[in-house]
């Protein structure tokens, strides 16, 4: 980086990085761009479409081509006035013409291709860097993704990584557990394919479980789902390393089972 550039101060290096997000212009053209509109992040891309400029955003290849200029349309589409980002209200609309509901679990999808870092909140360069990574550029071909994404969710390997970024994306700032309430909401969105065993631990949770859950819990919960059989034979109760509540939700199901057997 150049003297000039690591000269900035935190507020217009982070300008910097969104202005090159959208729109994939070199540090010292974004740069100038930004310094010329006072730094206003607005403004300075305004002018660089307007100019007719065009880069490949991020240097990064896309699943296809898509037009820096149409994904910032797109995202102002849905941009509050109030600081420049996508918050509830604009998602809810564009849900809305994407013809889903907030509370679909593909929207978790988006998210994570977006790589957002709170819930309900999709800054400049998240939904840009996103588009980019889905092929997007317009609302007609989000909207022709929906299916495919959806699809990944039935990927153990890729639910397995939208699962692990829901946890920390669902946290408000400062927490370190995720509310329980919120925990069964997101269980009941990601883990029907894979988890046999969703109604028992549902129930189980309903009954047992009081405290908020650690991420260690909620991580090893989809290795349970995933790689345990389900009639739980190969769970280690002694040698295993898994979260105490886990273990009490396999011998609470063992109990039953037992008790079941013994009926018959």
């Amino acid at each position: 980086m150049s003297s000039a550039l690591s000269a900035l101060n935190r507020s217009q290096r982070e300008k910097l990085s969104n202005f090159q997000a959208v729109t994939g212009a070199p540090a010292k053209l974004a740069a100038d761009f930004l310094r010329r509109y006072n730094w206003s992040l607005d403004q300075a891309v305004d002018s660089f479409f307007t100019e007719g400029h065009s880069f490949a955003a991020s240097g990064r290849p896309a699943v296809e081509a898509v037009d820096a200029r149409k994904v910032e349309a797109l995202f102002r589409q849905y941009m509050s006035a109030e600081d420049s980002t996508i918050r509830p209200e604009g998602i809810e609309q564009l849900c809305n013409d994407l013809g889903i509901s907030t509370l679909d679990p593909v929207t978790l999808v988006i998210s994570w291709h977006c790589r957002a870092s709170h819930m309900g909140v999709f800054t400049r360069e998240e939904f840009s860097s996103g588009m980019q990574r889905l092929g997007c550029d317009d609302l007609q071909k989000l909207k022709a993704k929906l299916e495919d994404m959806r699809s990944q969710l039935q990927d153990r390997a890729i639910c397995k990584e939208v699962y692990g970024y829901t946890f920390q994306f669902a946290l408000d700032q400062g927490q370190r557990c995720l509310p329980l309430e919120m925990s069964v909401e997101f269980w009941k969105l990601l883990l029907p394919p894979h988890f046999a065993l969703l109604d028992a631990w549902l129930d189980f949770v309903e009954q047992k479980v009081k405290n908020a859950v650690s991420k260690d819990t909620w991580l090893m919960l989809y290795d349970l789902a995933t790689q345990v059989k389900p009639d739980l034979s190969d769970y280690d109760l002694n040698g295993g390393a898994w979260p105490v509540v886990l273990d009490e939700f396999v011998e609470h199901v063992r109990a039953k089972q037992g008790g079941t057997q013994q009926a018959l």
